[in-house]
């Protein structure tokens, strides 16, 4: 049995991704995973795939000699947004989940990073053309007419939707391999209701807070609280505290949320798994 396929945890499911069925036993590094209530689309080989939510051959979405990165599934599953270079710069495309053109969204010349959708479609996204760098800023692009809407904030870079408020991190990631930083970057995570002032909601913890997902009327979020990058959770006010996985040896890397929040995906090392964040 390939080692990708074999279940590591009872609520972690290693996901396979491999080209047809004929090349199982090829080993790959799978990271960032995006995840439906029936599939996960991730990066490998600097190209975009899609697989089941149970595993098994994964289909290649793209093939452009350009890296593509950051992908995210539309609330309703059938379209894709992610990070290209086609063109130069890191700018923002979507594209249908079952495969095809993508339709570029952004032209802001610098580094436009997807970060999510909105619940009423929009893409969103971080961009680094309207701040002083290192500052990102985040923005709403529509897919419809490609116009773009910024968020009132002058740093922010990840975040995630639940209802109306808006939930980000200050800062952006800084390094994949910074552990257990409490410098003037850290990360932190922050609530914003529009005419009011941002909340901090993760104040008690001086490292790192990032990734935020909404579901199930809480906020996931990647915290290094016991040490190492696990996946925690909150509610809406940053109060009731829960820790959802216990990883030690690697870190948990990037991840996320299903639009029924039954499903989180998330990166670990060279594999993809797949958690049930209700049980």
């Amino acid at each position: 049995m390939n080692k990708f396929a074999r279940i590591l945890l009872p609520v972690a499911i290693c996901l396979l991704g491999t080209v047809t069925a004929d090349a199982q036993g090829v080993a790959g590094y799978y990271r960032q995973p995006a995840v439906s209530t029936d599939s996960v689309v991730f990066v490998a080989e600097g190209d975009l795939w899609r697989t089941g939510l149970s595993g098994g051959a994964a289909l290649r979405l793209t093939s452009n000699l350009a890296a593509e990165s950051n992908p995210a599934i539309s609330p309703d599953g059938t379209r894709v947004a992610f990070t290209a270079r086609y063109e130069g710069p890191a700018e923002v495309y979507v594209m249908p989940i079952s495969g095809g053109a993508p339709t570029r969204l952004t032209f802001d010349g610098d580094n436009s990073q997807v970060q999510g959708w909105t619940p009423d479609g929009k893409v969103l996204y971080s961009t680094l053309r309207y701040s002083d760098k290192p500052d990102a800023r985040l923005y709403v692009v529509d897919p419809a007419n490609r116009s773009s809407t910024p968020i009132p904030l002058s740093q922010a870079a990840e975040g995630c939707y639940l209802g109306s408020s808006l939930f980000f991190a200050r800062q952006p990631l800084i390094s994949d391999n910074v552990k257990r930083y409490q410098g003037g970057l850290v990360q932190q995570i922050w609530r914003f209701d529009a005419g009011k002032e941002a909340q901090h909601l993760t104040s008690d913890h001086a490292g790192t807070s990032r990734q935020p997902l909404c579901g199930n009327g809480r906020v996931y979020f990647i915290s290094d609280r016991d040490g190492a990058l696990n996946i925690w959770s909150m509610n809406t006010d940053g109060r009731d505290l829960k820790q959802h996985t216990r990883h030690t040896e690697f870190d948990v890397r990037s991840a996320s949320i299903s639009a029924d929040g039954k499903h989180i995906a998330y990166q670990r090392g060279a594999d993809i798994y797949l958690l049930d964040p209700l049980s």
